[in-house]
């Protein structure tokens, strides 16, 4: 249990230092208890095992291809903390991938079994594969046949599967935002005996133990894993995003995160950001709207996307974040503003550059050896926090190692314990700056070309406006 502790702490501390945030929607659908399989579905390799752990309040077994215990540094981590590996048959030599043996994953599946026997949870991404594309891959079927052996075959009862859709911002780049949303669980005793009524009595068959647990076994239930497996791929689209191009997502959920903006009041610079939820619901309601919609208003909600799509492109060329358009650009409130912001630099500065002394040099290596060595989309998150943490890790014992030699064992542990908080302090500040300084940059283009803010908020008042009336076109089509 202390060495589950200490995973977790290190993966929300290396989450924390990357990521800006990480939204949670639906934690209340997390059991507390019982065998429990975590289907997630898999964007960025390594970091979507850690986010999970970041996220579910109780332990979790995980399971991995087999390929990246290839790696020295994730085979000792991953010895360590007990991962399970998968072995699938894209990875097997070309000589003897046509004739994989089926059984090669038995101890594995024996060890997510006996995980589920034990009333533990265990982490499944049942799409096979970290990629990059822009939505989710077909299913594999491993997942609905362990769920379905755990029931017949062990007689587990109460397993539930829960579908998690990780949403990334941009999952290469740091200090950017996820949302894991949880979506609606699956009991699997439930949902085998709703199946059965459908079955005439005539085709149902009891379920045979101790069948070979092999992926291409001839098993009698396929049906059934098929039904599972479609209703499990049908729950975790409904917690992720999916579009037919990464062009096409990366357009729809800029227009997405201004359609949302529209609608919300001016931030402070201290408040949280407007939920990454609200741009996934805006992109929702825009697709229901439009195929709600009557043929004789079609016109008018091309020409409402066209110019939506066109205002996402000047406010990103100008860098612009839909919530400045409104700020006031009076003198006494940029005033204001410069003071409160001046004030925090003076107080929160130093020890914001104290993390940064001590964490540059080790986090400025893993940057640069994870920039040499990515090779896909996925690569650079993963990368750097698997280097960082090496390379952090040596430089506290170094440089403690330096204090200890100069000051003492006291001033050493103190200098020791300040360095993890002092880190997150620095993000946390350079955050709050960065937002700063944009919002300094709106304020001096909209003092420089007063026509900009009043055109932008005549703009931003359409789509809004707008926006509502094509929604009650299509609920009024929809009522009839």
């Amino acid at each position: 249990m202390i060495l589950y502790i200490i995973v977790r702490w290190i993966a929300r501390t290396a989450l924390d230092w990357y990521y800006r945030d990480i939204e949670v929607v639906g934690a209340e659908r997390i059991p507390s208890g019982g065998p429990l399989i975590l289907a997630v579905n898999h964007p960025n390799n390594v970091i979507d095992a850690l986010v999970v752990l970041r996220i579910v309040p109780r332990r979790v077994r995980i399971t991995a291809k087999a390929t990246l215990w290839a790696n020295p540094i994730l085979r000792v981590a991953f010895r360590w903390y007990g991962v399970i590996p998968l072995r699938r048959i894209k990875d097997e030599p070309i000589s003897t991938a046509a004739n994989a043996n089926p059984a090669r994953n038995l101890d594995a599946f024996r060890a997510v079994l006996d995980t589920l026997e034990a009333n533990h949870a265990i982490l499944i991404f049942p799409e096979g594969i970290s990629h990059s594309q822009s939505q989710l891959a077909p299913l594999r079927s491993g997942l609905a046949r362990l769920a379905l052996q755990a029931r017949d075959e062990r007689n587990i009862r109460g397993l539930a599967i829960l579908p998690i859709g990780l949403v990334f911002e941009r999952k290469w780049a740091p200090r950017t935002r996820i949302l894991a949303h949880v979506g609606r669980p699956i009991n699997v005793d439930e949902w085998q005996t709703s199946q059965l009524r459908k079955t005439p009595d005539a085709a149902r068959e009891e379920p045979t133990p101790n069948r070979a647990l092999g992926e291409n076994g001839a098993d009698k239930r396929s049906d059934a894993v098929s039904e599972l497996t479609a209703e499990v791929d049908e729950r975790l689209r409904a917690t992720t995003v999916n579009f037919p191009t990464a062009e096409d997502a990366e357009r729809v959920l800029g227009v997405a995160r201004i359609l949302a903006g529209v609608f919300d009041e001016p931030r402070p610079l201290e408040a949280p950001d407007r939920p990454l939820i609200d741009e996934l619901d805006a992109i929702r309601r825009v697709t229901a709207t439009r195929a709600a919609l009557p043929a004789n208003a079609s016109f008018r909600a091309e020409t409402f996307l066209a110019r939506l799509e066109a205002l996402r492109e000047e406010l990103g060329r100008r860098k612009i974040p839909v919530n400045d358009a409104n700020i006031d650009i009076g003198t006494w409130p940029a005033a204001r503003f410069a003071l409160r912001e001046m004030a925090i630099i003076a107080a929160a500065g130093p020890f914001a550059w104290w993390g940064r002394i001590n964490h540059w040099l080790p986090l400025k290596g893993a940057r640069a050896i994870a920039k040499r060595t990515s090779k896909t989309p996925e690569d650079p998150a993963m990368h750097t926090l698997v280097v960082g943490l090496i390379l952090v890790l040596l430089a506290y014992a170094a440089q403690t190692a330096l204090v200890w030699a100069w000051t003492g064992a006291f001033w050493a542990m103190l200098y020791l314990i300040s360095l993890p908080a002092a880190s997150t302090w620095h993000h946390r500040f350079q955050d709050r700056m960065g937002r700063a300084l944009q919002r300094t940059r709106t304020y001096f283009q909209f003092r420089s070309d007063r026509t900009l803010q009043p055109r932008l908020k005549e703009e931003l008042k359409w789509i809004r406006e707008e926006a509502l009336e094509l929604e009650a076109l299509a609920e009024g089509a929809v009522r009839g």
